[in-house]
């Protein structure tokens, strides 16, 4: 009986180094610190009200609007003083996961493709809009940002086509509140950008969590959440560079923003620690 369990304990062993090699070589282990193309300038611990933080947007005044996954709640939160200001209230509870504000009206998208267009979302006589994307292959929409210049919102898709080759980013018009069915942009994991990637096939799997607009550049920041990472396309949509993430200090990456400056925040929802707000700071 003893040596059936030395055997059984040994056999465990030996497919979890098995799986850890694996692992190692070819998913979320695959971080190079040495190799590291950004640093953390601050970092925010967030209370457990936000452990489920999904979305961020900069609104100016070292403050961000951020959603939760579960609660139809925009919640202010205060950078300078690390506390929850506000919050207001624009839908029943769901499964909430991006946010983009531009001026005094705030979007919110929801997992199974509605939109909400939260008009004047400070204000106690806010109203409430919803829309529904449609004409795309829709699954897990957690990833939108307002594109003013092009009176437009960018939208991606999480987890549709994660197998293939091409990621699309689609345009949701402003004016006439419709979605445009062909893609605007296309990311291609046979780029050389991919290429040059450790990690195997998982490395070019593109689970956008987030996107945002450089305020500056005008280039578009893609969060990818399954081996944590950055995207930056040119204004044309070209990949023109790849930053590797540490898993473990995004777990699980959800939310990307800038403010005004340029300065770039990524949050993370809590996975066995505190969910977090980072500021970061980019290698050219």
């Amino acid at each position: 009986m003893k040596k059936l369990v030395w055997s059984i304990i040994i056999a465990v062993l030996i497919v979890t180094a098995l799986i850890y090699w694996g692992f190692s070589k070819g998913s979320y282990f695959a971080f190079d610190e040495n190799a590291k193309t950004y640093n953390i300038s601050e970092k925010w611990e967030l209370s457990q009200e936000l452990n489920e933080i999904s979305g961020i947007s900069h609104i100016g005044n070292n403050e961000l609007a951020c959603i939760q996954d579960e609660k139809g709640l925009i919640y202010i939160y205060n950078l300078k003083t690390a506390e929850i200001t506000n919050r207001i209230h624009f839908g029943d509870a769901g499964d909430y996961e991006a946010i983009s504000v531009a001026g005094k009206t705030a979007w919110v998208t929801r997992s199974d493709g509605k939109l909400f267009e939260i008009i004047n979302y400070r204000k106690a006589n806010r109203k409430i809009n919803s829309y529904k994307v449609s004409g795309i292959d829709l699954d897990d929409l957690e990833a939108i940002e307002v594109d003013s210049k092009n009176d437009r919102l960018l939208l991606m898709i999480k987890e549709y086509n994660i197998r293939r080759d091409r990621k699309g980013i689609y345009a949701f018009n402003l004016e006439t509140k419709t979605t445009n069915t062909n893609s605007l942009f296309e990311l291609d994991v046979n780029a050389k950008e991919f290429k040059k990637l450790k990690g195997g096939r998982s490395s070019l799997i593109i689970r956008a969590t987030a996107l945002s607009i450089h305020p500056k550049t005008g280039e578009i920041y893609i969060l990818e959440g399954h081996q944590p990472k950055i995207i930056i396309l040119n204004q044309s949509g070209v990949i023109s560079n790849i930053h590797i993430l540490n898993p473990k200090t995004f777990p699980k990456p959800e939310g990307l923003a800038f403010d005004e400056a340029g300065n770039l925040y990524i949050s993370n929802e809590s996975r066995r620690q505190p969910a977090t707000i980072l500021q970061i700071n980019l290698d050219d």
